[in-house]
Protein backbone atom coordinates (compact mmCIF):
# COMPACT_ATOMS: atom_id res chain seq x y z
CA UNK A 1 0.00 0.00 0.00
CA UNK A 2 1.92 3.00 -1.32
CA UNK A 3 1.67 6.30 0.49
CA UNK A 4 0.83 9.42 -1.51
CA UNK A 5 3.46 11.92 -0.32
CA UNK A 6 1.81 14.83 -2.17
CA UNK A 7 -1.48 14.46 -0.29
CA UNK A 8 -2.16 16.22 3.00
CA UNK A 9 -0.70 13.89 5.66
CA UNK A 10 -3.91 13.88 7.69
CA UNK A 11 -6.02 13.00 4.67
CA UNK A 12 -3.46 10.35 3.73
CA UNK A 13 -3.64 8.87 7.25
CA UNK A 14 -7.43 8.66 6.87
CA UNK A 15 -7.00 6.77 3.59
CA UNK A 16 -4.37 4.48 5.11
CA UNK A 17 -6.53 3.71 8.19
CA UNK A 18 -9.43 2.77 5.95
CA UNK A 19 -7.22 0.72 3.63
CA UNK A 20 -5.75 -1.13 6.65
CA UNK A 21 -9.17 -2.27 7.85
CA UNK A 22 -9.52 0.28 10.65
CA UNK A 23 -12.59 2.00 9.17
CA UNK A 24 -14.19 2.27 12.61
CA UNK A 25 -11.19 4.32 13.84
CA UNK A 26 -10.38 6.33 10.69
CA UNK A 27 -12.63 9.31 11.47
CA UNK A 28 -11.41 9.42 15.08
CA UNK A 29 -7.77 9.29 13.97
CA UNK A 30 -8.45 12.09 11.48
CA UNK A 31 -10.27 14.18 14.08
CA UNK A 32 -7.45 13.83 16.62
CA UNK A 33 -4.66 14.58 14.16
CA UNK A 34 -6.64 17.49 12.70
CA UNK A 35 -7.20 18.98 16.17
CA UNK A 36 -3.53 18.55 17.04
CA UNK A 37 -2.48 20.26 13.80
CA UNK A 38 -4.92 23.14 14.28
CA UNK A 39 -3.65 23.52 17.86
CA UNK A 40 -0.09 23.87 16.53
CA UNK A 41 -1.20 26.43 13.95
CA UNK A 42 -3.26 28.45 16.42
CA UNK A 43 -0.50 28.50 19.03
CA UNK A 44 2.03 29.64 16.44
CA UNK A 45 -0.34 32.35 15.15
CA UNK A 46 -1.19 33.64 18.63
CA UNK A 47 2.51 33.73 19.58
CA UNK A 48 3.32 35.65 16.36
CA UNK A 49 0.64 38.24 17.14
CA UNK A 50 1.83 38.59 20.74
CA UNK A 51 5.56 38.71 19.93
CA UNK A 52 5.64 42.52 19.50
CA UNK A 53 4.45 42.87 23.13
CA UNK A 54 6.90 40.19 24.31
CA UNK A 55 4.26 37.65 25.35
CA UNK A 56 3.47 34.06 24.49
CA UNK A 57 -0.10 32.78 24.50
CA UNK A 58 0.59 30.88 27.74
CA UNK A 59 1.72 34.06 29.53
CA UNK A 60 -1.18 35.97 27.97
CA UNK A 61 -3.69 33.47 29.39
CA UNK A 62 -2.30 33.91 32.89
CA UNK A 63 -2.44 37.70 32.58
CA UNK A 64 -6.04 37.54 31.32
CA UNK A 65 -7.06 35.55 34.41
CA UNK A 66 -5.64 38.32 36.60
CA UNK A 67 -7.07 41.07 34.37
CA UNK A 68 -10.62 39.81 34.93
CA UNK A 69 -10.16 38.92 38.63
CA UNK A 70 -9.34 42.24 40.27
CA UNK A 71 -5.70 41.86 39.23
CA UNK A 72 -4.79 39.23 41.85
CA UNK A 73 -5.21 35.49 42.41
CA UNK A 74 -3.42 32.80 44.44
CA UNK A 75 -0.95 30.80 42.34
CA UNK A 76 -2.84 27.59 43.15
CA UNK A 77 -6.08 29.12 41.81
CA UNK A 78 -4.31 30.19 38.61
CA UNK A 79 -3.14 26.60 38.10
CA UNK A 80 -6.69 25.30 38.46
CA UNK A 81 -8.17 27.94 36.17
CA UNK A 82 -5.53 27.43 33.49
CA UNK A 83 -5.59 23.65 33.97
CA UNK A 84 -1.81 23.38 34.19
CA UNK A 85 0.62 21.95 36.73
CA UNK A 86 1.88 24.13 39.56
CA UNK A 87 5.44 23.89 38.24
CA UNK A 88 4.28 25.48 34.98
CA UNK A 89 2.50 28.25 36.87
CA UNK A 90 5.69 28.99 38.80
CA UNK A 91 7.65 29.22 35.55
CA UNK A 92 5.07 31.54 33.94
CA UNK A 93 4.94 33.74 37.05
CA UNK A 94 8.77 33.90 37.16
CA UNK A 95 8.88 35.13 33.57
CA UNK A 96 6.04 37.66 34.01
CA UNK A 97 7.61 38.91 37.24
CA UNK A 98 10.95 39.47 35.44
CA UNK A 99 9.04 41.47 32.82
CA UNK A 100 7.53 43.66 35.57
CA UNK A 101 3.99 42.60 34.66
CA UNK A 102 3.12 40.85 37.92
CA UNK A 103 4.56 40.54 41.38
CA UNK A 104 4.27 37.90 44.06
CA UNK A 105 2.57 38.96 47.27
CA UNK A 106 2.02 37.03 50.50
CA UNK A 107 -1.59 36.15 51.29
CA UNK A 108 -2.84 38.50 54.02
CA UNK A 109 -4.12 35.69 56.28
CA UNK A 110 -2.54 32.44 55.06
CA UNK A 111 1.26 32.28 55.05
CA UNK A 112 1.18 29.13 52.89
CA UNK A 113 -0.42 30.99 49.95
CA UNK A 114 1.30 33.25 47.43
CA UNK A 115 -0.73 35.67 45.36
CA UNK A 116 0.12 36.85 41.85
CA UNK A 117 -0.66 40.58 41.69
CA UNK A 118 -0.82 42.35 38.33
CA UNK A 119 1.15 45.57 38.09
CA UNK A 120 -0.17 48.68 36.30
CA UNK A 121 2.26 47.88 33.46
CA UNK A 122 0.81 44.35 33.32
CA UNK A 123 -2.75 45.67 33.17
CA UNK A 124 -1.88 48.05 30.33
CA UNK A 125 -0.01 45.38 28.35
CA UNK A 126 -2.80 42.83 28.85
CA UNK A 127 -5.35 45.30 27.47
CA UNK A 128 -3.12 45.84 24.44
CA UNK A 129 -2.66 42.08 23.96
CA UNK A 130 -6.43 41.48 24.17
CA UNK A 131 -6.98 44.12 21.48
CA UNK A 132 -4.29 42.58 19.25
CA UNK A 133 -5.73 39.07 19.48
CA UNK A 134 -9.31 40.31 19.02
CA UNK A 135 -8.35 42.26 15.89
CA UNK A 136 -5.91 39.83 14.32
CA UNK A 137 -7.05 36.38 15.44
CA UNK A 138 -10.27 35.84 17.39
CA UNK A 139 -12.44 37.86 14.98
CA UNK A 140 -11.63 35.66 11.97
CA UNK A 141 -10.86 31.98 12.48
CA UNK A 142 -11.90 31.09 8.96
CA UNK A 143 -15.33 30.01 10.27
CA UNK A 144 -18.71 31.70 10.29
CA UNK A 145 -20.12 32.62 13.68
CA UNK A 146 -22.47 29.63 13.57
CA UNK A 147 -19.62 27.29 12.63
CA UNK A 148 -17.50 28.61 15.50
CA UNK A 149 -20.41 28.01 17.92
CA UNK A 150 -20.86 24.47 16.56
CA UNK A 151 -17.15 23.77 16.96
CA UNK A 152 -17.18 24.97 20.58
CA UNK A 153 -20.22 22.80 21.27
CA UNK A 154 -18.60 19.69 19.77
CA UNK A 155 -15.38 20.29 21.72
CA UNK A 156 -17.46 20.72 24.90
CA UNK A 157 -19.09 17.33 24.19
CA UNK A 158 -15.64 15.74 23.93
CA UNK A 159 -14.52 17.41 27.15
CA UNK A 160 -17.64 16.12 28.94
CA UNK A 161 -17.07 12.61 27.58
CA UNK A 162 -13.59 12.66 29.13
CA UNK A 163 -14.80 14.17 32.43
CA UNK A 164 -13.01 17.48 31.89
CA UNK A 165 -16.23 19.35 32.67
CA UNK A 166 -19.12 18.12 34.77
CA UNK A 167 -22.13 19.68 33.12
CA UNK A 168 -23.38 21.14 29.86
CA UNK A 169 -24.98 23.94 31.88
CA UNK A 170 -23.99 27.32 30.48
CA UNK A 171 -23.01 25.89 27.11
CA UNK A 172 -26.54 26.21 25.64
CA UNK A 173 -25.74 29.22 23.41
CA UNK A 174 -23.30 27.01 21.53
CA UNK A 175 -25.89 24.32 20.83
CA UNK A 176 -28.33 26.72 19.19
CA UNK A 177 -28.82 26.06 15.51
CA UNK A 178 -27.01 22.71 15.38
CA UNK A 179 -30.08 21.12 13.79
CA UNK A 180 -29.83 23.53 10.85
CA UNK A 181 -27.06 23.88 8.27
CA UNK A 182 -23.90 25.42 9.73
CA UNK A 183 -23.50 28.10 7.05
CA UNK A 184 -24.66 31.61 7.92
Amino acid sequence: MAQNVDRDPILEAYRLWNASGWEDCAAGCTAVTSLMRVHQMMTRRADQILAPVDLTFARYELLVRLYFHTDALPLSQLGKQLQIHQTSITSLVDRLEKQGLIERMPHPTDRRVTIAQMTPAGRALTGKAINLLNAEFFRDLGLTGREAHALVYLLMKMRRAWNDIDSAEGWEPFAAGLDSPLAD
